[in-house]
């Protein structure tokens, strides 16, 4: 009896074990994404939605089945920037990413993308942007959170991207490496699984993710039209000039301008001249 009671205890284990690992973020809550800043939602939201919409952003996981990094929590605030074409995926996703680019890429001329990988997702990102290199598509923004294991080396730089970020975090056995030509930040009070939902790892995908969207040409807006049912507006003359004529006089003084001298008009006598003083002798020989 009491061994049947241990089986049954081993039995639940597995049964719980098997929920828990089966069910996504579960583990998301020790590392939530603080809510978005309202600076940060308007920074973002300035950018024309045409242009946010042309850029797709994929996140992939590493070897974390309930999601203690919290990279769902990472997918939702993208959403809430404005980046509507974010998706997010597992290790066992990534050729089915690197399939989906590859469409896009024919489909939308105007695409920019953007590959996120944690933990050993990150190496996994690395390689699909070197395997699209050999059709030419260009990987906008390349994000490397916890690459523990990637190198300074042009391997783990592909010549096919854009920017590069490069965020560590405090670890144990790999602590991974600076890498050039790269924005690198090391991120000191937290451990691996803290790095994707760090604030400044936050900021930083906030200001590149603007960058890339800001390379999108935004279209003239078309002139409007008029339809047929919005009635033709109506010529609009200039006002006549009046010219002056014998009866001005009846105008109000505010009206009247200054008429020209008529050459055959009689002139207005002069004005009165002073009177020239003459001596007193001389108006008595005078008389």
């Amino acid at each position: 009896m009491q061994q049947q009671g241990r089986s049954t205890w081993a039995l639940g284990g597995l049964i719980l074990a098997f929920g828990l690992s089966s069910s996504a973020g579960c583990m998301s809550l020790l590392h939530p994404v603080e809510p978005t800043g309202p600076e940060l939602v308007a920074s973002c939201r300035e950018l024309p939605k045409c242009a946010r919409d042309h850029v797709y952003v994929f996140i992939i996981h590493g070897m974390d089945p309930l999601d203690f990094a919290n990279l769902e929590g990472l997918c939702k605030y993208m959403h809430d920037l404005g980046f509507n074409n974010t998706y997010y995926g597992q290790l066992y996703h990534t050729w089915q990413i690197e399939k989906e680019i590859r469409r896009i890429y024919h489909e939308d001329t105007e695409a920019r993308f953007a590959l996120i990988g944690f933990s050993f997702g990150a190496n996994m990102v690395r390689s699909v942007t070197q395997h699209v290199n050999n059709e030419g598509i260009r990987i906008d923004l390349l994000v490397y959170l916890g690459g523990n294991t990637l190198d300074n080396i042009p391997a783990d730089r592909p010549d096919n991207t854009g920017q590069i970020v490069n965020i560590l975090a405090s670890g144990c056995i790999w602590n991974g490496a600076w890498l050039d030509d790269a924005i690198n930040e090391h991120e000191t009070d937290v451990w691996h699984f803290g790095s994707p939902t760090h604030p400044r790892t936050l900021q930083i995908l906030n200001e590149q993710l603007i960058i890339v969207a800001s390379t999108v040409p935004v279209p003239a807006e078309p002139k409007k039209i008029p339809s047929a049912d919005e009635p033709t507006p109506r010529e609009v003359m200039p006002p006549a000039v009046s010219k002056n004529d014998a009866w001005d006089f009846l105008k109000p003084v505010s009206r009247l301008k200054e008429l020209p001298a008529d050459k055959n008009t009689d002139s207005p006598p002069p004005a009165d001249t002073p009177e020239k003083k003459v001596p007193v002798k001389e108006k008595i020989a005078m008389r």
